[in-house]
C-alpha cells in the first residue's frame, strides 16, 4: 500500500456548521410546525384587531384561530379515548376549549388551543435537539468505498460492499464497515462511536468500525459487518426504540391526566353552584388543564438519554433512565469489566511426561473457535511460540464449565475442577498447592486434561483496569450503599481484586444460573440492583436485573441485546456518570412536577374566586410549561458527574 504517499493528503474532517433552519428544515416545514404557526398568526390578527376598535371581526378570528389549532387535537383526544381508552393531557385542553366556545370565550379557546400546541411544539423541539447527535451519525456514512477484487481496487456505493470484502481506506477516509485491518496503519478517530476524544492508533489486527475518521495514514479492512448490522447501525436503531418507548414518568403523567378530568369537572361544577358564574367554573377547567405537567417529564427523560448517547452511553428507553438513579447494589462481573478481559498465558505446567509446548498446542487447538478472553489467550499464546494449530473436531462449549474437543484423535477437555469431578477426573493432590500459590498471586488456574487424565495447569493472569477502583469510589459517593462482584474465577483470585478495589462483597466460583440467583436473592430483598457485564455468560444476569449494563458495546452483540445500557466504549468510569446523570434527571423531574402542580393550584383558587378570567387562566397555566421544559432542556448538555 502507498500509505507514506497516501497520508500526506489533507481533508476538511469538520464540515462547516448549519444554521437552524437547515439543520431543523424538516421539523419546521412539518404539519405540526405550520398549524402552531397559522393559529399564532392568526391570534395575534385578532389581537391587533381588537386595538383597532373592530371587536366583532376580531371575535370570529379568535374563532378561526381556535378551530386551526384546536381541530386537530381533539380529533387526537377523542381517537385515543374512543381507540385506546386512553385520558391524556388533550383531554381536559379539548374539554377546556369547547367550554370556552360554548360561552362564546372565542379568545380564551384560541389561546389555551396555542399554547397546548406550543407546549407539545417545544417538547418535540426538544426531542429533536436531543437526537441531533444520532442523525449526525447516520450521516457518517461514506456514499462510496474503495475495496479490493480481482487484483483492483475499484470504488463501488456502500450499499454493495458484502461481508469479507477487502476495503481500503486513505488519509482523511470515514470507514464506511466494521472490520479488523488486515494490514498497514493509521490514526482513527472514533469518538462518534466510543466516545473516546482522542485518536486511536489502529494497526494490524485491530478491530475498526463504521462511521468513524481515518485521520492519518492507510490500511485495509477485512469487512465484518455492513448496514445496519454494524455498531453505529446497531446504535441508530437501539436509541431510535428508546425515544419511541414511554417511560414510567410519562405513564404516571397520564395517570395523572385521568385522576385530573373527573376532579376538574367536580370543582368547576362546585364552583358553579357556588357562584352562578359560568366564567369561573370555565376559568377552573383552563386552568387546570395538566400541560406543563404531562409535557415536561417525558422531555427530562428524552432529553437526559440524548445526553447519554452524546457521551458514550447508550440508555435503551426512558424508563431506564429513570430507574437507574435509584439503584441500591452495583453488581460486577469480573473478566471484561472490572479487569480488561484480556488474560494472558503467565506459565504452562505439563504433567504425565507431556511437554507444555505440546499441552497449550491441544488446549489453544480446542480453543480455537471459542469467544471466551481465556480461550483466546491460549490461541494468542500459541502463535506467539509459533506453535501451529490443529483443527478442533467435536467442539462444544460447557457455559461457566469450559469446552470440550477432539484434536488429532485426543479427546481435550479444559474447565474448572467442578467439569473434571463430573467426568470423573482425578484432582491430583500435590497439585493443589501449586493451584494455591497461583491463585493467591492473583492468577487463574485452567486444568486441561488429554484422554481422560488431568495432563497440565495453564496459568493465565488479567490486569484490572485502572480505572475501575476510581468508578467504584465514585459509585459509593453517589451513595451506592453496596458494590459486589459475581465472577467464576477462583476465591483467592476473586479476593485479590475485591481488596484491591474496594468491593464490599464477592462471590466465586459461579456459574451463569448462580448469577442469576443472586441477582433474584437481592431483588427478593428489597434492593434495586445493576449489573454490569460483557460476556455471553453475564446474558441471564443482565436481564433479570433492575438495570443491566454492557461493556463495550463495540464488540459484545449478545451483552448489547440484553442489556439496558451499553457503553460505547470499554470504560468504566462511565457508569458513575449515568447514574449521576439519572439522579439530575430526577432532580429536573421533581422541580417539575412542584413548579406545574403549584401553578395548578394558584389558577385554581384564583379562578374559583373570580380575581382572573379564561384569558389569563389560560395565560398563566400553559406559560407556565415554558420555564419547566427550559428547566428539562438544561439536560441535553448537562455534564453527568
Amino acid at each position: 500500500m502507498e500509505g507514506q504517499a497516501i497520508s500526506m493528503i489533507s481533508c476538511d474532517c469538520h464540515p462547516p456548521r448549519q444554521n437552524f433552519f437547515t439543520r431543523y428544515r424538516d421539523f419546521l416545514l412539518s404539519r405540526d410546525t405550520i398549524l402552531v404557526f397559522l393559529n399564532a398568526l392568526t391570534l395575534l390578527i385578532a389581537f391587533v384587531l381588537s386595538l383597532l376598535g373592530r371587536g366583532q371581526i376580531a371575535r370570529w378570528v379568535y374563532l378561526l384561530s381556535a378551530l386551526i389549532g384546536g381541530t386537530p387535537l381533539f380529533v387526537f383526544t377523542a381517537r385515543q379515548i374512543i381507540v385506546k381508552h386512553e385520558f391524556t393531557s388533550g383531554v381536559m385542553a379539548s374539554i377546556a376549549m369547547i367550554a370556552a366556545l360554548i360561552v362564546g370565550e372565542y379568545s380564551a379557546a384560541a389561546i389555551v388551543v396555542l399554547m397546548m400546541s406550543l407546549g407539545e411544539w417545544l417538547e418535540n423541539l426538544t426531542v429533536a435537539r436531543a437526537d441531533r447527535a444520532l442523525r449526525d451519525l447516520s450521516r457518517l456514512m461514506p456514499a462510496t468505498v474503495t475495496v479490493r477484487r480481482d487484483g483492483r481496487e475499484i470504488s463501488i456505493p456502500l450499499q454493495e460492499v458484502q461481508v469479507s470484502d477487502i476495503v481500503l481506506v486513505r488519509s482523511g477516509e470515514r470507514i464506511g464497515v466494521d472490520g479488523v485491518v488486515l494490514s498497514g496503519s493509521g490514526s482513527v478517530n472514533q469518538a462518534a462511536i466510543t466516545g473516546e476524544s482522542m485518536p486511536i492508533e489502529k494497526k494490524e489486527g485491530d478491530e475498526v468500525f463504521a462511521g468513524t475518521l481515518n485521520e492519518l495514514g492507510a490500511f485495509e479492512i477485512r469487512t465484518e459487518r455492513v448496514g445496519e448490522q454494524t455498531t453505529l447501525g446497531h446504535i441508530v436503531r437501539l436509541v431510535k426504540e428508546a425515544q419511541a418507548s414511554q417511560a414510567p414518568v410519562q405513564r404516571v403523567a397520564n395517570r395523572y391526566a385521568r385522576i385530573l378530568v373527573p376532579v376538574t369537572i367536580t370543582i368547576a361544577v362546585v364552583v358553579y353552584l357556588l357562584t352562578g358564574d359560568i366564567l369561573r367554573s370555565i376559568t377552573v377547567l383552563v386552568a387546570v388543564c395538566p400541560c406543563a405537567l404531562v409535557l415536561a417529564t417525558p422531555t427530562a427523560v428524552v432529553a437526559a438519554i440524548g445526553n447519554a448517547a452524546k457521551n458514550g452511553m447508550l440508555v435503551k428507553n426512558g424508563g431506564v433512565m429513570e430507574q437507574v438513579g435509584r439503584v441500591d447494589v452495583m453488581a460486577f462481573d469480573k473478566t471484561g469489566t472490572l479487569t480488561l478481559g484480556k488474560p494472558r498465558v503467565k506459565e504452562v505446567f505439563a504433567l504425565n511426561g507431556m511437554k507444555s509446548d505440546y499441552l497449550l498446542q491441544l488446549a489453544a487447538s480446542a480453543e480455537r473457535f471459542s469467544e471466551h478472553p481465556i480461550g483466546r489467550a491460549m490461541v494468542s499464546a500459541c502463535e506467539e511460540r509459533q506453535l501451529a494449530l490443529d483443527e478442533p473436531q467435536a467442539f462444544e462449549v460447557l457455559p461457566g464449565f469450559g469446552v470440550t474437543a477432539r484434536v488429532n484423535q485426543r479427546e481435550v477437555l479444559i474447565g474448572n475442577r467442578a467439569l473434571l469431578s463430573e467426568r470423573g477426573l482425578t484432582w491430583h493432590p500435590e497439585l493443589e498447592q501449586r493451584v494455591q500459590a497461583l491463585e493467591a498471586e492473583g492468577q487463574t488456574v485452567i486444568p486441561v486434561a488429554v484422554d481422560g487424565q488431568v495432563s497440565g495447569l495453564i496459568a493465565l493472569e488479567d490486569t484490572p483496569r485502572p480505572q475501575a477502583k476510581e468508578a467504584i469510589a465514585a459509585l459509593k459517593k453517589l451513595g451506592v450503599k453496596e458494590v459486589i462482584m459475581i465472577t467464576g474465577d477462583n476465591p483467592r483470585t476473586a479476593a485479590r481484586i475485591a481488596r484491591e478495589m474496594g468491593i464490599d462483597r464477592y462471590y466465586a466460583e459461579v456459574l451463569p444460573q448462580d448469577k442469576l440467583n443472586i441477582i433474584r436473592e437481592l431483588q427478593a430483598q428489597g434492593k434495586k440492583v445493576v449489573y454490569a457485564g460483557d460476556g455471553v455468560n453475564d446474558a441471564p444476569a443482565l436481564a433479570a436485573a433492575d438495570i443491566g449494563v454492557s461493556m463495550g458495546v463495540a464488540g459484545t452483540d449478545v451483552a448489547m441485546e440484553t442489556a439496558d445500557i451499553g457503553l460505547m466504549a470499554d470504560e468504566i468510569e462511565r457508569l458513575p456518570q449515568v447514574i449521576g446523570l439519572s439522579r439530575r434527571t430526577l432532580d429536573v423531574i421533581r422541580q417539575n412536577v412542584i413548579f406545574s402542580m403549584g401553578v395548578n393550584v394558584l389558577s385554581v383558587i384564583l379562578g374559583g374566586l373570580g380575581i382572573i378570567g379564561p384569558v389569563v387562566g389560560a395565560v398563566v397555566h400553559e406559560l407556565s410549561a415554558l420555564p419547566v421544559l427550559a428547566n428539562s432542556a438544561r439536560l441535553i448538555d448537562a455534564r453527568s458527574k
